[in-house]
């Protein structure tokens, strides 16, 4: 049966690039416990983002466990019956501290950023989209350039540093019940990540008219490709932390059955060769002048959509940060 596909849209309007807020799963604990703190105790937040920001300057070179409760009592202002009274021992504070450290990453793509890069390769040549090969070229240069947008943001962010210094360093923490604790923070977040990409990928066939490949599990695939893309990120990102130029250095070829001949990175190659290996073509989409109508459309909402998210979670953080100015020592 032919279909024009614009019934599916939906789906990417709801999952795709993450800019709803049902899009992103809920976090276990113990990564829902930091944020507890900051909302109801102020005295322990203090002590938190003491810690936290030891862990920014100083680097994970020095090791979560070598944190000095009683340093962090006196910076953060607070008494020590307090502190004690929160967490009865060391351990205990540091087992929280790896939690508020892991839950502050955010792994989140820039979806109105992405709807800018894209915009402008669209209204170029949309309309073209009714030929098979031009729709191939455009699909696979809106890949390569959200790919290395995203690549390189990730790697700029503190957050990465954080996120791969915590799995580097969690097997070494000498404390048992604090690399308990840092393993399942760091196993929610994976989990949560895993999640959010496999959002972002289950919207893309309804929006190129691609399907996954014959053999993948549809209600498992999209999250084995969010595992296999977090797991190659994770490799590219360190190569390209011992090596600079790496994110940045580029080749020339029409990649990936484009006849276009343009710049690649190592990292945009890699990422979208991936992507290209779960799906293809679904011959049973028409493409047409209402579809390439309708896809514009829903360009323009997704573009309206990740503008009032990041309003809204602007204003959101703003809130969060005034509630939490109170005193609670």
């Amino acid at each position: 049966m032919n279909s024009t596909g614009t019934e599916n849209f939906d789906l990417c309007k709801n999952g795709a690039m993450r800019m709803t807020p049902n899009a992103a799963p809920q976090r276990t604990e113990p990564l829902t416990q930091y944020r507890k703190i900051k909302a109801t105790d102020a005295a322990g937040a203090r002590m938190l983002d003491c810690a936290l920001a030891q862990i920014h300057e100083r680097g994970l070179s020095v090791t979560i466990d070598r944190i000095s409760f009683e340093d962090i009592i006196k910076e953060a202002g607070v008494s020590r019956a307090t502190a004690y009274r929160k967490w009865p021992s060391r351990q205990a504070f540091l087992a929280d501290v790896v939690s508020a450290a892991v839950q502050r990453v955010e792994f989140t793509t820039d979806g109105l950023e992405d709807i800018r890069l894209l915009r402008p390769l669209l209204d170029s040549g949309i309309e073209t989209w009714e030929d098979p090969q031009q729709r191939r070229n455009a699909t696979v240069t809106g890949l390569r350039m959200v790919t290395q947008a995203d690549f390189e943001r990730i790697l700029a962010s503190p957050d990465t540093d954080l996120y791969y210094g915590l799995t580097a360093t969690c097997r070494g923490l000498r404390d048992d019940a604090v690399r308990e604790n840092a393993q399942n923070a760091l196993r929610s977040a994976s989990v949560a990540l895993v999640s959010r990409r496999a959002n972002v990928f289950r919207g893309l066939p309804s929006m190129l008219g691609y399907r996954l490949i014959p053999g993948i599990d549809p209600e498992g695939g999209f999250e084995l490709l969010a595992e296999a893309s977090g797991a190659m990120g994770y490799g590219l990102a360190i190569t390209a932390f011992n090596d600079p130029d790496f994110a940045t250095r580029t080749f020339r070829i029409a990649a990936w059955g484009s006849t276009a001949v343009e710049e690649w990175t190592h990292p945009a190659y890699h990422l979208v060769g991936l992507i290209f290996s779960y799906f293809e073509p679904d011959p049973d989409v028409v493409w047409n002048s209402e579809r390439i109508a309708h896809l514009s459309a829903i360009l323009d909402e997704l573009g309206s959509v990740a503008e009032n998210a990041a309003r809204d979670g602007a204003e959101s953080e703003t809130h969060a940060d005034a509630e939490g100015t109170g005193d609670g020592a």
